[in-house]
């Protein structure tokens, strides 16, 4: 008797068990992936969102020198309002800043002219111009009397020649 109701049991767990795994796995709502390539920006690990639902919103992200436009699918900006039904790969849009320039000017104090630099703000120039005069040895270059070797675009600026007889 007690071996026909553990036998009994042990069917019944069995049954029970083989129902609650089937049924979560056939009645389990399907779930996609949203993955993003940011083209050189901020890296944004993928998604999951449960089939039918909204994704609401997306992560925003940033790159040097660059306004964020959004993410696309194709060449359509995506909709977070819109129910997710399949797998998708945003791509990240940008639009290059308007970067201000600077205008780098030389005074050699003589005859010699160089032309000017243009350079974008916080660029930095290492390599300034070397050049050379009759009876004097070229030194270097002064910003404010004082001498430099290199310049970060910040603002317009006239540099000064500094020379030894």
């Amino acid at each position: 008797m007690f071996m026909k109701r553990f036998i009994f049991g042990f069917i019944l767990l069995g049954i029970l068990s083989s129902l609650i795994y089937f049924s979560y796995t056939f009645f389990k709502t399907p779930t996609y992936k949203i993955r993003f390539n940011s083209n050189g920006g901020t890296k944004i690990e993928s998604i999951v969102i449960k089939e039918n639902e909204k994704v609401n919103s997306l992560p925003k992200i940033t790159k040097d020198n660059y306004n964020f436009l959004g993410w696309y699918d194709n060449d359509l900006l995506f909709d977070v309002n819109m129910p997710i039904t399949k797998d998708y790969n945003l791509e990240a849009k940008w639009e290059e800043k308007d970067i201000p320039t600077y205008t780098i000017r030389f005074n050699t104090l003589t005859n010699e002219e160089i032309e000017p630099l243009i350079v974008k703000e916080g660029e930095v120039i290492d390599g300034l111009p070397f050049i050379e005069a009759t009876g004097q040895t070229f030194i270097g270059w002064s910003y404010q009397n004082k001498k430099i070797d290199k310049i970060t675009g910040s603002k317009d600026m006239t540099l000064v020649a500094l020379w030894q007889r």
